[in-house]
């Protein structure tokens, strides 16, 4: 199992698809492993060199930092100096909700790093809805109904960690971080390119939310998945996998 040093951390990552293909990162949401990507490693690794990290204080990587540093900000930091440790040049992103938000601070800090950016579920902002609903929240009830083997991939860090991480996301919710979320009139600067997939019935976030991140985005694109909640890797795969491919294929030459 590799993992790569990255400033704070020991970041467990895996490698899958074509050694020698252009890189392509894949980046799970909030709660979620790298096994989130598995509808998706024989599709894109027939083509990509595939890096599937675990995100700062999930499943295998550590977070000697506590709480606070779980945030979209530093995420996004973590994912930049990893890709600078394993020399990935100029790779494509591909992220499911939180793996969709921390690329939008990556492509303000770094934007040199990205060939593309593909976000999946994604927002640039948290509504009142969302907030009101977070602060009812305990790690029991975030997890509650979930299977036991996926509480079991965050036992690495002990077998009460899964607490941990829903604390987090519910600080997360709550705005414990006051950097969520670059101003909205800075990715106006974004200029590597854009797909957007969103679920028309995303619970979290509505259709209007990725259709204005589309307006601010120079180079966007957006695509709306019908009958498809806020997991489109995992609900639509073939869908997901059919489309991320047809733009990268047209957009990045691969």
């Amino acid at each position: 199992m590799p993992f790569v040093p990255v400033d704070d951390l020991m970041l467990y990552y895996e490698e899958h698809g074509q050694p020698n293909g252009p890189p392509l990162v894949l980046l799970h949401g909030f709660l979620a492993t790298a096994h989130f990507w598995r509808a998706q490693l024989a599709a894109f690794g027939a083509h990509y060199r595939l890096i599937v990290p675990e995100l700062r204080g999930h499943g295998r990587t550590n977070n000697p930092a506590g709480l606070p540093a779980m945030r979209h900000h530093q995420f996004a930091r973590d994912i930049i100096s990893m890709c600078r440790a394993l020399a990935l040049e100029q790779p494509v992103l591909c992220g499911e909700s939180t793996g969709a938000m921390l690329q939008l601070w990556l492509a303000l800090e770094a934007p040199e790093l990205a060939k593309a950016h593909i976000l999946a579920g994604g927002t640039f902002f948290y509504g009142p809805q969302l907030r009101a609903w977070w602060a009812e929240q305990t790690p029991e009830t975030i997890w509650q109904g979930q299977p036991a083997e996926r509480l079991a991939r965050h036992s690495a860090l002990g077998p009460q960690h899964w607490r941990e991480v829903a604390a987090a996301f519910i600080a997360l919710g709550n705005h414990s971080h006051r950097d969520d979320f670059p101003d909205a009139e800075a990715l106006r600067g974004v200029r590597a390119p854009a797909l957007i997939i969103h679920g028309d019935r995303d619970r979290f976030f509505p259709v209007a939310v990725p259709a204005e991140l589309y307006s601010l985005l120079p180079d966007a694109e957006l695509c709306i998945l019908p009958n498809t909640g806020h997991l489109p890797p995992s609900e639509r795969p073939e869908w997901f996998n059919a489309i991320v491919l047809e733009f990268l294929k047209r957009r990045c030459g691969a």
